[in-house]
């Protein structure tokens, strides 16, 4: 062979052997924080439970899952003058016996000597514990596949979760992440990140690694039916988006509720409030079934009216009922009253002026149908004398710029972000630094004497550095520069942004669970990455149909309801019956309490008296949640100190069935009002029943509910007391107390 061709071959063999040496280098990467880090992590030395507690244990503390590496570094290699490394004998490390067990260790074995662990950990050691480039990170991490369909259960598919690096480079670290099932009952993942299927239904496995989040959906058919577009004819975007997840699901969903069920919902929904019996007889004449429809009819009688079992009532008729809704006195009443719970409006952080000064901005607000964006913008910019100015009050809910970041984070972004106050955020991606820059927008304000004033000067610090911070929007990309002028003008721009699509699904997602009883994304304020909603599409085309129609809530909801998703039978089949988060029916919805109080009013047209209100006020007009009264404090009313939309209210149970059985509410209403006017009336016995049905229950008595009310009513015992248990019976069904 010839000397030219031999400088070929050693050439080649040169560049392979470089090109290998590179990526082995590559691959030996020792930084401390973006692979150190993630094997103490990996291996738990860094939770709660062992060396990230409070405290520490066995006199050695960490970081919670490592979210300070610069002090983890500093702990590890320095602290106890530096005893717990051996550079020159790796193997001797503390650092190392204790966790493999070597040495006795309270924590038992963490890490398996002659792991990939344990030799990444002992190179590191041997290379002298480099920290790495101090502006290395990671900056996100993405896994996949990141939506699974599996047919059947006990099928196993493994997660690849990917880093991607401050510097650009990406990572395969699937042996380092942590995965967490959000359900292990229907889905089950490994420390690897093998999913395993245990049974029918949808959940998602979260997935941490270095600080970043990602979250995984993972999906078993709830059926092997094949579901047909037939069943679920849209009337809209939703119904599109809600049945391609039924399909792809096979959930067959129920068919459209009745029109007296339909009428009843709405009204409560929308209006807070029953329909009159003259609505509901007016509503049940008009033409049950479609122009177009042509098939043959059959009479059924059932819960509510007579209706033909194989056509469907006419989009219009219900349409003319919604549209009619929206424009009442009472729609701006009830969602004044929503908003207010929202808002956190109690009555007792400011004088009752300025309570009612707050309360009465809001109402224009509903009434006016305010775009919410600029609800928003006012309500954070806010200044001026409290008793004067509604908005300003939004900054009577604390006086420490940490808690009204935290009180903006929940109302605008339905976003939970107090763990970061101490820690990086163990599930959603947020650190102390996100948490005290965003907190820095409200560092100038100040509430003294009633009086919202910005002031030229305040800081938020660092906790661990003290150094101050400049504000940052959540997720925003850089720092706002400070200036003179009013931060939270930078943050009302951003927050209201179209690019900010959490705002707008923040409100959506709270509307969408008020009127179909269950959030996209439950908890509806705990909107992150590793919490996906149960219809990703779905929330996203709602919050962009609303951003695109100018924030407007009153066209959200008249589009939300006007869906046949939303009118759906809440009578399940055999398969949907399983089903709590796909709206393949209708869920039972427990009424509010301020909502069960005036239904009790307005059934026995005895209405609640409220010290301090003229007669006839109803519970949903009272403007701050103080206002004595047991039948609302039983029933569960949101104090308004904190958010009632996650944890609930703490009503409903034996409390409110003793109260509805035994209590004043009822029972003193009884005997006077409309029961009265009815027997004093001469009715029939068939009219005054039917009375009592539409009055509670928005709907007809069946053909057995008459007739044993009937034999009741001729009876021997007196006329007024058997209408008076079956208006007592009607007010403790469990039908009148939930909306279906």
């Amino acid at each position: 062979m010839g000397r030219a061709r031999w400088l070929f071959v050693v050439a080649v063999l040169s560049g392979l052997f470089w090109t290998a040496f590179a990526e082995d280098v590559q691959h030996a990467r020792l930084d401390f924080p973006t692979r150190i880090l993630p094997v103490l992590t990996k291996a738990g030395c860094n939770a709660g439970a062992c060396h990230g507690a409070a405290v520490g244990q066995g006199g050695f503390k960490l970081s919670l899952l490592g979210y300070d590496s610069e002090k983890d570094y500093e702990t590890i290699t320095r602290e106890s003058s530096g005893r717990r490394i051996d550079l020159s004998a790796p193997d001797a490390s503390l650092f190392l016996l204790k966790p493999t067990r070597q040495i006795d260790h309270d924590g038992g074995r963490r890490i398996k000597k002659d792991s990939e662990a344990y030799f990444t950990l002992k190179r590191w050691i041997a290379a002298g514990v480099p920290y790495g480039p101090r502006d290395l990170r990671v900056t996100a991490i993405s896994v996949a596949p990141n939506d699974l369909l599996l047919e059947t259960t006990n099928k196993t598919i493994e997660l690849r979760v990917t880093a991607t690096l401050s510097d650009g480079t990406k990572e395969d670290v699937t042996p380092l992440a942590l995965y967490t099932s959000n359900d292990d009952g229907v889905a089950e993942v490994n420390a690897s990140g093998l999913v395993t299927t245990r049974d029918r239904g949808l959940t998602s496995i979260m997935v941490r690694y270095s600080g970043q989040v990602a979250a995984a959906r993972v999906a078993v058919p709830l059926s092997d039916a094949v579901v047909e577009a037939s069943a679920f004819p849209a009337q809209n975007f939703i119904d599109e988006k809600v049945f391609a997840e039924l399909r792809r699901l096979r959930i067959p969903p129920s068919p459209l509720s009745e029109d007296a069920e339909f009428l009843r919902r709405v009204y409560l929904d929308v209006i807070g409030c029953l329909p009159t019996p003259e609505k509901v007889r007016a509503f049940l004449k008009e033409p049950l079934f479609s122009e177009s429809s042509s098939s043959p009819r059959e009479e059924r009688v059932g819960r509510g009216s007579r209706r033909e079992a194989t056509g469907e009532s006419s989009p219009r008729k219900r349409q003319r009922v919604i549209d009619d809704l929206l424009k009442r006195e009472e729609f701006v009443d009830f969602w004044t009253m929503k908003f207010a719970d929202l808002l956190l409006i109690n009555g007792k952080r400011g004088a009752e002026n300025a309570t009612r000064t707050y309360h009465l901005w809001l109402r224009e607000q509903v009434e006016n149908n305010r775009p919410f964006d600029q609800v928003a913008r006012e309500l954070i910019t806010a200044a001026g004398e409290i008793t004067k100015t509604g908005p300003a009050n939004f900054f009577t809910l604390a006086n420490d710029p940490r808690d009204l970041g935290e009180h903006a984070g929940t109302i605008f972004l339905g976003t939970q972000i107090a763990c970061a106050r101490c820690h990086a955020h163990p599930y959603a991606q947020w650190t102390q630094e996100d948490y005290h820059r965003f907190a820095a927008f409200f560092a100038r304000v100040s509430n003294e004497g009633g009086q919202v004033r910005v002031r030229d000067q305040g800081e938020v610090e660092h906790p661990k550095t003290g150094k101050s911070l400049l504000p940052k929007p959540l997720g925003g990309a850089a720092p706002i520069e400070d200036s003179t002028a009013d931060r939270r003008a930078a943050l009302a721009a951003w927050l209201t942004s179209p690019d900010n699509t959490t705002f707008a699904q923040a409100i959506v997602n709270r509307i969408w669970k008020h009127l179909l009883g269950r959030g996209l994304t439950e908890p509806v304020d705990d909107l992150r990455p590793t919490n996906p909603p149960s219809n990703p599409e779905l929330l996203e085309a709602l919050a962009a149909d609303f951003v695109a129609n100018g924030y407007d809530v009153r066209r959200l909801i008249r589009t939300i309801v006007s869906a046949r998703t939303y009118q759906l039978s809440s009578r399940a089949n055999e398969i949907n019956r399983r089903d709590d988060r796909f709206f393949s029916r209708a869920y039972l919805k427990p009424l509010a309490a301020q909502v069960l109080a005036d239904a009790i009013a307005q059934a026995t047209g005895q209405p609640e008296e409220f010290a301090g209100y003229p007669t006839g006020t109803r519970s949903v007009q009272l403007i701050g949640a103080q206002t004595p009264s047991y039948a609302l404090d039983v029933f569960g009313r949101c104090s308004r100190e904190r958010s009632c939309e996650s944890s609930g209210s703490g009503g409903g149970g034996l409390a409110q069935a003793l109260h509805l059985i035994n209590g004043s509410t009822v029972n003193n209403k009884l005997r006077e009002g409309a029961l009265k006017q009815l027997l004093a009336s001469a009715r029939s016995d068939q009219e005054l029943i039917e009375e009592l049905y539409l009055r509670t229950l928005s709907r007809r008595a069946s053909a057995q509910e008459m007739a044993q009310w009937k034999t009741m009513l001729a009876g021997p015992n007196a006329r007024g007391e058997i209408a008076e248990d079956l208006l007592w019976a009607l007010l403790n069904s469990r039908e009148f107390a939930f909306n279906h």
